[in-house]
């Protein structure tokens, strides 16, 4: 089947590219996407073959084991970003970060984070 992703707002466009993802994987095809704002800063969806490039040769295999997905899987908007860290130990330790982060916001709400 055909498909068009329509979202509200896009941030990174993680979400639009998993939801794109599933749905290629399962014999899918995108047609296009629509999101009403995008927040994003760059206002393309897929990101530049220099970028990806870059990620590959500055993070090699640590990307994947990262992150579980290849660079070229990515957005623009979360290429950019990564392309910012010097090294894979810097992304680890955001990661690390990020998710203590998210697990104190959701205490806050009363929710237990399950491991």
């Amino acid at each position: 089947m055909n498909y068009v992703l329509v979202d509200d707002v896009m941030n990174m466009g993680g979400t639009l590219a998993e939801l794109s993802s599933y749905i290629q994987d399962a014999g899918g095809v995108v047609l296009s996407v629509i999101v009403l704002v995008n927040a994003g800063r760059v206002k393309h969806l897929q990101p530049t073959r220099k970028t990806i490039c870059e990620l590959e040769k500055r993070y090699g295999n640590e990307f994947t084991k990262i992150f579980g997905i290849v660079p070229s899987a990515l957005t623009a908007n979360e290429s950019n970003y990564l392309i910012g860290f010097r090294t894979a130990d810097e992304i680890r330790n955001r990661l690390v970060k990020a998710r203590e982060e998210t697990t104190i916001r959701l205490r806050a709400k009363g929710i237990e984070r399950k491991s």
